[in-house]
């Protein structure tokens, strides 16, 4: 056979090839949001969280300090459970006020808050993840990882986003919910996540309603990155800023004093109902 001739028909085959098995944009965009929720974690953590809201003038409103810790089971599997707790310390009205989750791979989370107020656990569910947290402009829902299962992805292109002054390449992928009953108890219709490159680090999220009007952005303030117990190369997030767009709001959510695996010094026993009204740090 001619040479040109066999070139040309295995340039034509091999494009046929390549053309097959192209990714849709549903496809990765749930890649990469996979991606993104597979990164390695810690299996031990321990410091102070702190809630800076501000109001619609600027002016800050609040600020909360708790203590929080976070132990995981099973790290890597698909068993991995990500046990969570919170205790607030200040200010004084909110003092005794705690918060549990288990964040499941492969089952949905399971929330409880305690509100000394009414003195019970209530568990968090359907609605009750559209509430405040601790008053802040993030929401029961916007706490922990979202359940990848819930949701439909759709990948848009790139983006560039700033953090700390200088612009990052990113995914940007667009969530929109599978169910009217995941829809309602989020309340969110649509979100867009922005996945840095290098790092698959969130920069942003924008969030938006049952009619996709945008109504809240959250971005990433800081991070830090360490080993964990298997040697793996973990970034940690240490800050973040939810802004409510439609009231003018906005909460920093900070985590400070951190320590990490044999550092953290952590009873896996702490995460339960019990210990939401005990002390545990």
């Amino acid at each position: 056979m001619n040479f040109r001739i066999f070139a040309f028909l295995t340039s034509i085959l091999i494009g046929l090839s390549a053309a097959s098995y192209a990714e849709t944009a549903e496809e990765k965009g749930y890649r990469l949001m996979k991606l993104n929720d597979d990164q390695p974690i810690f299996q031990k953590v321990k410091g102070d969280a702190v809630l800076n809201i501000y109001g619609s003038t600027g002016d800050l409103r609040f600020h909360k300090k708790m203590v929080m810790a976070s132990y995981t089971e099973n790290m890597g599997t698909p068993a991995e459970k990500e046990n969570y707790i919170c205790y607030c310390l200040q200010p004084t009205d909110d003092n005794g006020n705690s918060y549990l989750m288990f964040n499941y791979k492969t089952e949905s989370d399971i929330k409880y808050a305690y509100l000394k107020g009414i003195r019970k656990a209530k568990k968090v569910t359907g609605a009750d993840n559209r509430l405040s947290f601790f008053g802040s402009d993030f929401t029961n829902g916007d706490i922990g990882k979202p359940d990848i299962r819930e949701w439909n992805y759709r990948y848009l292109g790139d983006e560039q986003i700033p953090f700390k002054g200088k612009p990052f390449d990113c995914y940007a992928i667009e969530s929109t919910p599978k169910t009217e009953a995941i829809l309602r108890d989020k309340g969110y219709g649509r979100q867009v996540t922005y996945i840095e490159k290098k790092t698959l680090l969130t920069l942003k999220i924008e969030y938006f309603d049952e009619n996709k009007i945008k109504i809240k952005e959250m971005r990433l303030l800081s991070f830090v990155s360490r080993n964990n117990v298997k040697g793996q190369k973990v970034y940690y997030y240490t800050g973040y800023e939810m802004k409510n767009v439609k009231r003018g709001t906005r909460t920093e959510l900070l985590f400070k004093k951190m320590r990490f695996e044999e550092q953290a010094n952590i009873n896996p026993n702490i995460f339960s109902v019990e210990y939401l009204t005990r002390k545990w740090w």
